[in-house]
């Protein structure tokens, strides 16, 4: 029989033993309130951050820099190409912010480990992020390495840092998420459209007739019902159901003669093919493209402005430029609206787009 001294001495040390386990647990557990009380990664920076005037980064040997155009943000390596004022925003903001966590190694031949290599050298994951000033002064140098999610809580990641011209890595609060490809810094939306709006595309390409596809037009109406015309009807034999049609919304105006589509081809998939068409890169247009190399696409909408796109091939890639006509209320607004943010650019677009809305004839026909 336990004594009351032997029990509030057990139930004592069972009251630790969980006391401890819980700490252990808290200690270890991934889920728990992480509190980072480091000092800052880069102070200076959130002292001078209104002043800065251009970020720079390199990854994998290219480097991408956007600069400050007053109140707005552009890609000085892209002719000034528009940015997005956000994307700059988030990126210095997230840099201000962090703190240093926890040191981690120092010798160069482990930095790859966290991603934090050379960002010079090919096919490098690493990202040299500099910070300018309006005056080209540097506020900042670092890179950025690999994302630790977590790190310090649930829902409070980190990444591996350190100091551009030092080997000493750091575990530091934030995630910024920057890369140096073109399509991180700017709206990738070149055009888009409403396929229940378009009247008719044509596709012209050099040395062949031009392919219209038009909207297959609604079945006629039937007559008014007459007493006489339908006792006449009911007397008659009856008749094989009328076979569907094979049209869908979208057919080509006339077939060639002697031709016939090849299976799975449908015009519905080439006119919706317009609905998204985003870039890969963009390049300044100092002229409209012409010439035999270039396919000349025209979509016209129903109420509102004509497209005129301009596909060639550069290489193995395919660039597109458009202008868009409209001559008065919705038509017009919507056509300066696209001028004003495509005129004068040519945008690189995926292979795999290119091949969608660029049909050649013998894309379309079975070969006799």
């Amino acid at each position: 029989m336990i004594k009351p001294h032997q029990f509030i001495a057990l139930a004592a040390a069972s009251a630790a033993s969980v006391v401890l386990a819980l700490g252990l647990y808290a200690s270890s557990n991934r889920w728990s309130a992480g509190r980072v009380e480091g000092s800052a990664f880069l102070p200076d920076l959130a002292k001078n951050i209104n002043s800065v005037g251009a970020v720079e980064v390199t990854q994998g040997g290219h480097t991408l820099t956007i600069e400050r155009s007053g109140n707005a943000w552009k890609v000085r390596d892209r002719a000034g190409f528009p940015a997005k004022p956000e994307a700059a925003r988030t990126l210095l903001i997230a840099l201000a912010q962090a703190r240093l966590g926890e040191p981690r190694t120092s010798m160069k031949d482990k930095l790859s480990l966290l991603e934090l290599e050379d960002p010079a050298a090919k096919d490098a994951k690493s990202r040299r992020v500099r910070v300018l000033d309006t005056g080209g002064k540097v506020l900042s140098d670092v890179v950025l390495g690999k994302t630790r999610y977590d790190a310090f809580g649930a829902g409070k990641g980190g990444m591996y840092v350190r100091q551009a011209a030092a080997t000493q890595s750091w575990l530091a609060t934030g995630d910024p998420r920057v890369t140096a490809d073109i399509k991180d810094w700017v709206d990738t939306k070149v055009f888009a459209s409403d396929a229940t709006k378009v009247a008719r595309l044509t596709i012209e390409n050099p040395g062949e007739e031009p392919l219209l596809i038009e909207r297959t037009p609604p079945p006629p109406k039937e007559p008014p019902k007459d007493a006489t015309a339908d006792t006449a009807k009911a007397n008659e034999p009856p008749k094989p159901p009328a076979a569907p049609s094979k049209d869908g919304k979208f057919r080509l105006a006339a077939l060639p003669d002697g031709k016939k589509l090849k299976k799975g081809i449908t015009m519905d998939s080439i006119v919706e093919a317009f609905g998204s068409i985003d870039l890969d890169d963009v390049r300044k247009l100092d002229a409209t493209p012409a010439g035999d190399a270039v396919q000349v696409l025209k979509l016209e909408t129903e109420g509102g402005p004509t497209v005129t796109f301009r596909l060639r091939k550069d290489g193995d890639a395919s660039w597109l430029s458009l202008t868009a006509a409209g001559t008065e209320g919705d038509a017009k607004k919507t056509a300066d609206e696209i001028n004003a943010r495509t005129q004068g650019w040519e945008f690189k677009i995926p292979s795999w787009k290119a091949e969608q809305i660029g049909k050649r004839r013998a894309d379309l026909f079975e070969t006799s």
